[in-house]
């Protein structure tokens, strides 16, 4: 996941693992967040999604 200014705030390769809203230990202030999803799946299978997160504080 990345702020507005292109820095990466959020990464994870576990699916069981979500952003708490956090970086470098502080709350981030309410913004709007872009994320990429990109996973290959069993068998082969390839997939790809983005969007957005907005924060609300």
């Amino acid at each position: 996941m990345y702020n507005r200014w292109g820095e990466k705030v959020f990464e994870t390769t576990d699916q069981s693992v979500g952003w708490d809203g956090y970086f470098r230990d502080r709350a981030v202030d309410p913004d709007v967040f872009v994320y990429y999803l990109d996973a290959t799946c069993l068998g082969g299978a390839t997939y790809f999604e983005k969007g957005n997160i907005t924060v609300l504080r």
